[in-house]
Parts: structure tokens; C-alpha cells; sequence
């Protein structure tokens, strides 16, 4: 998850870019993106996620964040595979929310071309 920190707030930079999130929780993020201590990072994104990519009201970043700062070495192997399953389950939800973004603005804008294409003729 930590190696991976950086690709998914850049995914979420693209999707706040898109959906026109103020620039002060962009600038949030990307500051999240150069903070080298993970548990960090994820504490200053928190904050600053849109409501369209809560998960069933809770904050993605959030989850993440309890399920990863407790530590592992103190769990049994069976909770350390249910906590890398739903683990994994956010993560799922989260990029599948972030690519239907991306893509629903994409196809907006590609609609909004064609509309003004046709208007002009």
C-alpha cells in the first residue's frame, strides 16, 4: 500500500482537476503526495475528499488509514488476511469510482463538443 500512495492521490489530483474541487484541497494533496511518511500522507488527504468518492458515506483515504496504522506484526495471520481483503475491497471500490469519474466527464465533454459541432452547422 505505501508504494502505491503516490499513483492513488495522483489518480484522485486528476479526479478533483476534473470535477473542479477548490485548488487549496489540490494543493492539499499534492503536499500529500511529497510527504515521504505514509501514515502522514494519508492524515493530510483525509480531509479533503469530495463527496463523490465516499464509500457508502465514509471517507476512502480514512478507512485506509485506520485499517493500515494499527500495527500488523501484532495480528494473527487469519486477521491480517481479513484486514488485506477489505483492504483490498476499498481499494476496488475507490479506483472503480475514480475511472467512472474520469470517464463520465470524459463523455460529457465529448457530448458537449458534438452538441456544439451540430450548432454551428
Amino acid at each position: 500500500m505505501e508504494n502505491q500512495k503516490n499513483r492513488i492521490l495522483a489518480e484522485i489530483v486528476k479526479v478533483f482537476e476534473k470535477i473542479g474541487v477548490p485548488q487549496d484541497k489540490i494543493d492539499t494533496l499534492r503536499e500529500a503526495i511529497k510527504e515521504t511518511q505514509f501514515s502522514k500522507a494519508l492524515k493530510m488527504a483525509k480531509d479533503v475528499m469530495p463527496e463523490s468518492l465516499l464509500i457508502d458515506g465514509y471517507n476512502p483515504i480514512l478507512l485506509l488509514h485506520h485499517a493500515l496504522s494499527r500495527g500488523v506484526h501484532e495480528l494473527s495471520d487469519e486477521e491480517c488476511l481479513e484486514r488485506a481483503n477489505t483492504i483490498r475491497l476499498v481499494l476496488g471500490e475507490l479506483s472503480e469510482r475514480l475511472s467512472a469519474i474520469l470517464k463520465d466527464k470524459a463523455e460529457l465533454r465529448k457530448a458537449i463538443s458534438t452538441l456544439m459541432h451540430h450548432k454551428n452547422n
